[in-house]
């Protein structure tokens, strides 16, 4: 009777931490919040639950929505400013006992007269808006397993008044320069070591001249490529030098980057282990500087 009362003890336990371990995993349809780092906005926005197809421990929800754009653009707008970097956040709902989920997949995308823009995300769930001012529906899609989630909001991209007056975007805004070190071993390339700052902005009347900054040194080889691409940034610069270094923090040459040019390729010698160089890049408005920013890096 006592072995028939233990196996009994054991199996309702088991019983119990099954149902809870489901309920930890079989959560329901997650809340979506789009953060957007400006001034513009004061917080998080709510993403509205557009099509829908989630079951769950907490039951089924369907919802089917024939035209998202249209959706979305009767949600309260949310205005945001060029280029400007945001992201996706996804949260348990509270009225479930989940727990998060373990690899959805996410994709995002505005809509405007019936044209989709993809957002390229990252694997923090960050992207930037694009440079086109309008009024655009925003959809994001979230799919865990065989649950599909849509959500949607009201985005309006417009020129803050900074813009307008031709400033350039705030710094952190801009998307900085890649630096990637190509070799036989990686011919696809990998990031290399490198120091990437803002030298003046919008206010140069100070600015004396380049801004060398002291930098930890990469491993290369000779036979390897560095390769600097500042194609994403944009506005694209007025200007680009790459300036040359030596061991003794010497300026030993400078190079004015091709106006048409997005990239600079260095193929490492045996002369190049040891320097140091500094990219330097300058926009202006007419004669006047009104940005500058440098990248730093050195070869070992």
């Amino acid at each position: 009777m006592k072995k028939f009362l233990m196996r009994l003890t054991v199996l309702l336990s088991l019983l119990v931490l099954t149902g809870c371990l489901a309920e930890d995993y079989d959560v329901g349809v997650p809340r979506a919040y789009l953060h957007a780092n400006d001034s513009l906005r004061s917080g998080p926005m709510q993403l509205t639950e557009a099509n829908m197809n989630w079951s769950s421990s907490s039951g089924e929800v369907t919802e089917t929505i024939q035209d998202v754009e249209e959706f979305g653009l009767s949600q309260e707008a949310t205005t945001v400013s060029l280029n400007q970097p945001a992201y996706l956040e996804f949260k348990e709902n509270d009225e479930n006992g989940g727990d998060i989920w373990t690899n959805p997949e996410i994709t995002a995308s505005l809509w405007k007269d019936g044209e989709e823009t993809k957002l390229v995300l990252t694997d923090s769930r960050e992207f930037r808006f694009p440079q086109t001012e309008g009024n655009y529906a925003l959809a994001v899609e979230f799919i865990d397993r065989e649950n599909k989630a849509q959500y949607a909001g009201n985005i309006v991209i417009e020129e803050t008044p900074a813009q307008k007056a031709g400033e350039l975007p705030q710094y952190t805004f801009m998307e900085m320069p890649s630096i990637t070190k190509v070799s036989s071993e990686n011919p696809s390339g990998v990031e290399f070591d490198y120091i990437y700052s803002e030298v003046c902005w919008n206010d140069c009347s100070f600015n004396s001249g380049y801004d060398i900054a002291d930098v930890h040194a990469g491993d290369v080889e000779v036979g390897d490529s560095i390769v600097i691409d500042w194609g994403m940034m944009e506005p694209q610069p007025s200007e680009v030098m790459l300036i040359e270094i030596d061991n003794d923090g010497e300026e030993v040459s400078e190079a004015i980057g091709s106006p048409d040019s997005s990239s600079i390729t260095i193929e490492v010698a045996g002369q190049d282990l040891g320097k140091q160089y500094s990219v330097q890049y300058l926009w202006r408005d007419g004669k006047e500087l009104i940005g500058q920013s440098s990248l730093n890096f050195k070869l070992k």
